[in-house]
């Protein structure tokens, strides 16, 4: 009767089972699975907030330079150059920090997008409610950190020509009002977005914390 036995096919056999090597056990705890996602979003998150710092030192120090700038004179245009030389390579360091920050929120956004569907399938409805609200302010704060990222790009590149157009000679009053009228609006705009993901950052804290309570395990205070 060996012929009658029911075979699986053996790429199929090897799909299978790779998959549940990736996965792990399949029929893990939704509690378990989300609290762990949440925790290593934490970590995944730690180089963003060292990038946030850099950058923040960048900005000051291209502040004081361009400060310097515009108390000289044409006569002293050589020291302008030399100054707006060294703010371009504060902005160039800037882009760098801020392209470290996007790839630390976007390792964290791919863990907690691998594991939110865990929310769902949570038993308790209490339990469930505080986690699906939590998934929910995360969600919204990775779309607000999007804006946020696409906003201060914007601003930097327009520095960055500020800069670069500080070196001409001939550069007239009007042009320069004209891109210092871009850049105010753009860092208006920085602040905006700046404020709404703060904003979801403070509700997914609290909410990550309800969720936590309900579910029993130790609250953790914000890092």
């Amino acid at each position: 009767m060996e012929s009658f036995k029911k075979r699986v096919p053996a790429g199929l056999a090897v799909f299978c089972m790779a998959a549940f090597l990736l996965t792990g056990c399949l029929w893990e705890d939704p509690v378990k699975s989300l609290h762990g996602s949440l925790e290593k979003v934490v970590e995944l998150e730690k180089p963003f907030q060292k990038e946030q710092k850099s950058l923040k030192s960048l900005e000051q120090n291209e502040s004081k330079l361009y400060e310097k700038m515009i108390k000289l004179n044409m006569d002293d245009f050589d020291q302008v150059v030399a100054l707006s030389e060294k703010a371009l390579k504060s902005a160039k360091e800037r882009e760098q920090h801020l392209r470290s920050e996007k790839e630390s929120i976007d390792k964290a956004k791919k863990e907690f997008e691998a594991n939110k569907a865990s929310a769902e399938k949570i038993d308790d409805r209490n339990v469930k409610k505080k986690a699906e609200s939590a998934v929910s302010y995360m969600e919204r704060r990775y779309q607000a950190y999007d804006a946020l990222y696409k906003a201060y790009k914007n601003a930097l590149g327009l520095d960055q020509e500020l800069y670069k157009l500080l070196q001409n000679k001939e550069l007239g009053l009007n042009e320069l009002e004209s891109q210092l009228g871009k850049i105010n609006k753009s860092y208006a705009e920085v602040m905006k977005q700046s404020e709404h993901f703060n904003a979801y950052t403070k509700d997914y804290n609290k909410a990550r914390k309800d969720f936590y309570k309900a579910a029993g395990y130790h609250v953790k205070e914000s890092r």
